[in-house]
């Protein structure tokens, strides 16, 4: 596969960002929506929607003039005020955990606003579909800095490509409405970790983890040290940059200087004790013998719940409310290493596909 192609079905960069489908993709599928924000398309069974997010999700990466907003569809949409206070407080942060974008003043909130319900309209329904959705695909055009160091790997990169061939190739008759949100992570995990959104079977989940670990494990190993040596390249990286700007690696004391490098050097630790590999100093000594300590590691194929459960997220968007009154049926969060995601996109298709067969049939 040429790099930044992923199985010829849509358009990504070097970077992995999303700008649009190949003639290949529309064989099967029609075009639904296409703005400068997000593309919506179905299958002509109607079985499959894919939605693949084209704007940055960072709140002030944006032109506003072409209509083009900064907005994370990962997240609520806030109040006027809420949005009004977030776009008084950049440049100087980078991330509001709860809420979905920033604003100047009223019209402009209004504008992305309206970008928000309508991406979620492809999402709510009553049609049985299942709506693979990349909502981090979209380029990060921000200059590097000291909130933000490295903003291309903000990117979910090669997500769109990954989504698109799995809804390309599902051959379900569907008859049920299932969301499968496809997110990249540079953390150490699985090459798939799943996340329930809180509305999941989680003892079935289990299950299906354990199943295609085994499954999927040999073909895992292929990539398994150029995984390993990547990661720990990056990490080093950016834990340089954390304790030269904050003086600390201790996620409680980066609570208090910048709750984005806490929740990053947490997720560090969470997946270096996975690995086996325990923090308890929070020395930048320490974090390098344990990343050294990795290669001899094998590399699981699929993890449940560990980095990343997405209840929270699903509590901001009433995912509980939505299958209640019938606008959904189930939600899953899968979150795939970046690093696969570039070097063999068919291989993480592939789990998801049999995630999906094995959880909604």
């Amino acid at each position: 596969m040429d790099k930044g192609y992923s199985m010829n079905l849509v358009c990504e960069d070097e970077f992995g960002a999303y700008s649009g489908v190949r003639p290949e993709f529309l064989k099967k599928f029609v075009s639904k929506e296409n703005n400068p924000n997000f593309e919506v398309y179905d299958s002509r069974d109607n079985y499959n929607r894919f939605i693949a997010v084209k704007s940055s999700r960072i709140p002030n990466d944006q032109d506003l003039a072409k209509g083009k907003y900064g907005i994370d569809f990962n997240r609520a949409k806030p109040s006027l005020q809420e949005a009004l206070q977030y776009g008084a407080e950049l440049p100087h942060v980078k991330w509001v955990g709860d809420i979905s974008f920033a604003a100047s003043n009223q019209e402009e909130y209004e504008r992305k606003s309206a970008v928000w319900d309508s991406f979620y309209s492809y999402i709510w329904g009553e049609t049985p579909q299942i709506v693979w959705v990349a909502p981090h695909s979209g380029n990060v055009n921000r200059v590097p800095d000291d909130i933000l160091p490295f903003p291309k790997l903000w990117i979910d990169a090669f997500t769109a490509g990954v989504a698109a061939w799995c809804a390309f190739n599902n051959k379900s008759k569907e008859s049920k409405r299932v969301m499968i949100a496809v997110h990249g992570t540079g953390h150490l995990g699985a090459v798939l970790n799943l996340g329930d959104f809180g509305v999941v079977d989680n003892n079935k989940m289990d299950a299906v983890a354990r199943k295609l670990a085994k499954k999927y494990r040999e073909r895992v190993q292929f990539l398994a040290d150029e995984f390993k040596q990547d990661y720990i390249i990056k990490t080093t990286k950016i834990l340089e940059h954390i304790i030269n700007i904050s003086g600390t690696l201790n996620p409680e004391e980066l609570s208090h200087i910048s709750k984005d490098d806490s929740a990053t050097v947490g997720l560090y630790v969470k997946g270096l004790k996975q690995y086996g590999q325990e923090i308890r100093e929070y020395t930048f000594t320490e974090f390098k013998d344990a990343l050294q300590r990795l290669s001899k590691i094998e590399v699981p194929a699929i993890s449940n719940n560990y980095l990343y459960t997405a209840r929270h997220v699903g509590e901001l968007l009433k995912l509980s409310e939505k299958i209640e009154y019938g606008l959904l049926h189930s939600a899953l969060l899968i979150e795939c290493s970046k690093l696969y995601m570039t070097r063999d996109p068919e291989l993480v298709a592939d789990i998801i596909l049999d995630v999906k067969k094995e959880l909604f049939g």
